[in-house]
């Protein structure tokens, strides 16, 4: 998720409750966050939500793993603003944590066997809810206010032929505008990722209806509240482009 977010350590420290220090533990494997910090964590995320249950169990085993380590929310709190030595000797606590992050590492290998469709990555298939195909209506969303009332071609934003390449001029197969409302079949988790002019990262795309076929829109151009449409399942293989 962190990977998909492309958020920096300080950009998360804005939207989550923990400190940077803490968030840092927790992508290096070195402690574990409380179920609270969890859940927000994966709102963040395009697909979090869609991975929170089986997390949310991880993140269980991987407590009662750590019997006898201090519980998630005291760790937190002792990272929050300040990184000054624990009172308590660290030696006492770093075999119950050690155990932890194996355990819930293990959990996690057995996981990414049984929810393949979460847990994939690259060129392999998309990521997602079940594949299939629906149907569904999206806004684009331009984030350069001065192009929200212009159709200039400064203002153009470009639909792709292939989101699994470079989103540059010669992957742009025709053009929309802030407004524009697409007739969208279906979405991929794991295109290339996408920056718009604010700094926001998706590396979600939608398959839209254009001129009579299909091409691809970057999820970072729509509406943010349309990226989690549960009426878009993902993308079956025979919609993926082919190299």
């Amino acid at each position: 998720m962190h990977g998909e977010l492309g958020y920096s350590l300080k950009d998360l420290e804005v939207r989550l409750p923990a400190s940077r220090s803490s968030l840092s533990r927790y992508l290096r494997g070195q402690s574990l966050p409380d179920e609270r910090l969890l859940v927000q964590w994966c709102k963040l995320s395009f697909t979090g939500e869609d991975r929170l249950p089986a997390l949310v169990e991880l993140l269980h085993r991987a407590h009662e793993a750590a019997d006898g380590a201090p519980s998630p929310a005291a760790e937190s709190e002792a990272g929050d603003g300040t990184d000054g030595e624990d009172p308590a000797p660290r030696g006492r606590r770093r075999l119950p944590l050690v155990l932890a992050v194996v355990g819930a590492g293990a959990v996690l290998a057995a996981a990414a066997i049984a929810v393949p469709a979460l847990t994939g990555s690259g060129r392999d298939g998309p990521q997602g809810t079940g594949a299939g195909t629906g149907s569904a209506r999206i806004t684009v969303h331009n984030v350069e206010r001065a192009c929200r009332h212009s159709r200039g071609e400064n203002c153009a934003l470009g639909l792709a032929r292939d989101p699994y390449v470079p989103y540059r001029r010669s992957n742009v197969v025709g053009h929309v505008w802030h407004g524009d409302v697409l007739h969208a079949r279906c979405r991929i988790a794991n295109g290339i990722t996408v920056t718009d002019e604010a700094g926001g990262h998706s590396s979600m795309w939608f398959q839209v209806d254009h001129d009579g076929g299909q091409a691809w829109v970057p999820g970072i151009r729509i509406r943010p509240e349309q990226l989690e449409n549960g009426g878009l399942p993902s993308c079956p293989d025979s919609s993926l482009p082919r190299p």
